[in-house]
């Protein structure tokens, strides 16, 4: 028997096959299993919150024991600058050199050749326009080489000709070429061919030959511009002079005693120091204990020791008590960011944070304490740093100062497992390694549960939906029969009336 959708659909019962559609028989199929990956999934979450959180202060550690291994390090407080009284004259790069200081005068930088070209032979009153000589174009090769023991480079002027900002041009972008081409105006409104030497100390040497059966052009290029002589070689126009650098020692420049570099640069002149020179004059140049350097691997550990601190109150704590204004009241405020609920990051920080309060070195006859060379707890734990009190500490007696750092690292992060620091971060057995692994290996399982579920949820689904299919054929085939039957017991109740 066919079922007759629209009637079943228009009557009584299509109302409740509108209401229970096959997303809500889904829904009621699969609810308790839904429930439980929901479940599973919040935990998975939750575990890769807690490893992350766990490996930031796995991190925060192992960085902070870092900088102490720094700090323990004798070579990071005999660090040398080396600095100049006049950088404009010169300034130092300090590489090994020994302290000391050292007056130095500078005769003269180094510079590289620079050629002019002229208008004399070939007047050229627009840069753009095509060179022509004698009604032709200008024709030829050239070679431009930089230094004795540089290689020619040639260039080679097109048949169909090039103006004077095309051959610049053609120059600078030539493969090899030691020098850079520019256009410049003179006085008289013409325009000429500058040629610059990109090394300094360097001179130039040219090439010019003439086009082969030319009746117009009896020299080479560059002669018509005005930058060789009829044969080439030397520049007829030299405006700078290839020079060397030249410095000595004392408060005026010896030249006797000069010595000399082809660039402005003069390495080992002061053994383990680069010397780079800008102009002529006098500087002094000191190579002294170098205490910004030494402060800034101090600032290194008191910043990062400070990212430990917060990032445990952010992860770990579970809250603070504040004190009102008066005293007389506290309040409790929770940490909503917390993500751990373990009291082991904490009361590594406590441990820590007390070793380094408590220090005393009382080998040293000036500085004991971190206290003693300018670094000071506030009162959320962290740490502050008097750059004075450490740079006098540092310029006065920098070993006292290390010893304290030295001493430090062997109670806070030596080579035995019981040592503090270690003991937390380092390592599979470590507090942080621990927890990580044990969370990754959970994390590992759930992952798997997950997956499972699904699918079995998937097949949930589909069984319902099968289900539900059956389900409405069956209300719809009932539904159908009693409306038949109605139909029936309704005419024969019609017939039995109309008789009496």
């Amino acid at each position: 028997m066919s079922i007759n959708w629209s009637s079943i659909y228009n009557g009584p019962v299509g109302q409740i096959l509108a209401d229970f559609t096959p997303s809500s028989f889904v829904n009621v199929i699969t609810q308790a299993s839904q429930m439980q990956l929901s479940h599973l999934e919040k935990q998975q979450s939750t575990d890769k919150s807690q490893i992350s959180a766990w490996t930031t202060l796995q991190s925060d550690a192992q960085t902070f024991a870092g900088d102490l291994s720094t700090l323990n390090q004798a070579s990071t407080f005999q660090q040398l600058a080396a600095t100049s009284s006049n950088a404009n004259v010169a300034s130092a790069v300090d590489n090994s050199a020994s302290a000391g200081s050292y007056q130095i005068s500078v005769g003269s930088v180094a510079q590289g050749e620079v050629d002019q070209g002229s208008s004399a032979n070939l007047a050229v009153t627009s840069p753009s326009q095509t060179l022509t000589l004698n009604g032709a174009n200008l024709a030829g090769s050239f070679s431009i080489q930089v230094g004795s023991k540089g290689t020619p480079v040639s260039v080679n002027i097109p048949s169909s000709g090039i103006s004077l900002n095309g051959l610049a041009q053609l120059i600078n972008q030539t493969p090899g070429m030691g020098a850079t081409a520019s256009v410049e105006q003179l006085a008289s409104g013409n325009w000429v061919l500058s040629i610059s030497a990109n090394t300094t100390g360097q001179s130039i040497t040219y090439g010019d030959t003439a086009p082969s059966g030319s009746s117009t052009q009896t020299y080479g290029p560059l002669y018509y511009l005005g930058v060789t002589g009829t044969s080439g070689g030397a520049a007829s126009n030299v405006v700078q002079a290839p020079s060397s650098a030249e410095i000595s020692f004392g408060s005026t420049f010896n030249s006797s005693q000069a010595i000399t570099s082809s660039t402005d640069t003069f390495n080992n002149v002061i053994p383990g120091l680069t010397l780079n020179v800008a102009s002529k004059g006098t500087t002094t140049v000191t190579v002294a204990p170098n205490i910004k350097g030494m402060t800034s691997s101090v600032q290194q550990f008191i910043s990062d020791w400070n990212q430990w601190v917060s990032d445990t109150a952010k992860l770990a704590d579970s809250g603070s008590v504040t004190a009102s204004a008066s005293g007389n009241s506290y309040a409790y405020q929770s940490n909503s960011h917390q993500v751990l609920t373990s009291g082991q990051p904490q009361s590594m920080l406590n441990q820590v944070s007390s070793a380094l309060a408590q220090f005393q070195d009382t080998s040293n006859a000036n500085y004991q304490n971190l206290s003693s060379i300018g670094i000071t707890f506030k009162s959320d734990g962290s740490l502050a740093l008097n750059q004075s009190t450490l740079a006098n500490a540092l310029s006065s007696h920098p070993n006292q100062v290390a010893a304290i750092f030295q001493h430090l690292y062997q109670s806070l992060s030596g080579s035995s497992s019981s040592d503090l620091l270690p003991a937390f971060y380092q390592g599979p057995t470590s507090v942080t390694g621990e927890a990580i692994s044990y969370l990754t290996s959970a994390s590992g399982q759930l992952k798997t549960q997950v997956a499972s579920l699904k699918s079995e949820v998937q097949t949930q689904e589909q069984q319902a939906i099968k289900q539900y299919g059956q389900w409405v054929n069956q209300v719809a085939k009932y539904a159908q029969e009693n409306t038949m039957l109605t139909a029936l017991f309704g005419q024969q109740s019609g017939g039995s009336s109309s008789g009496g």
